[in-house]
């Protein structure tokens, strides 16, 4: 009996240390990017604290389902994130985001606005307005968080709302 223990235990171990040692070499040659966090200090809840909170991100990688600096973002994701870090709930997904709040005409955008986005055969995106026609946004696969202008012809073209929810 110990015998036919001890055969099986020399086929699976090989198998075992095959998988140990690929578990700790996971993270070899991976670079991963990791800026410090400087919290914005502007007060909490207001549409300039939650712009600066998204400008803080700038550089993080666009990551698909990511909603936090030590993952990375999507674009709602980031919206999200710079919300919900300055004590304001909106929904995780794009699509719901373009309903949250209050409705604002494009002509009245301030800092901390929700931008919103509708692009042909991929759906909804969403950034947050930080003023001079100027939003912050995780892009796409391979992008990393950046700012760009609305006066962008594509921008422009696939605007669709903005939205404030914000306490002030």
């Amino acid at each position: 009996m110990t015998t036919l223990r001890t055969c099986s235990l020399f086929r699976i171990l090989p198998l075992l240390v095959l998988c140990a040692a690929m578990l700790m070499t996971a993270g070899c040659g991976k670079q991963t990017y990791r800026p410090s966090y400087n919290a914005p200090q502007t007060a909490g809840g207001s549409g300039a604290a939650i712009a600066a909170t998204a400008k803080s991100q700038l550089g993080r990688p666009y990551v698909f389902g990511g909603a936090s600096p030590s993952r990375g973002f999507d674009c709602s994701g980031l919206v999200y994130w710079a919300c919900a870090s300055n004590g304001i709930s909106v929904p995780r997904i794009s699509r719901d985001q373009a309903n949250a709040g209050q409705r604002i005409a494009r002509s009245n955008l301030r800092p901390g606005d929700i931008v919103v986005f509708r692009i042909p055969r991929s759906g909804y995106h969403t950034g947050i307005y930080i003023g001079q026609n100027n939003f912050v946004h995780s892009p796409k696969p391979r992008a990393r968080v950046r700012i760009e202008s609305l006066s962008v012809n594509y921008w422009d073209r696939y605007y669709v709302t903005a939205r404030r929810v914000t306490r002030r």
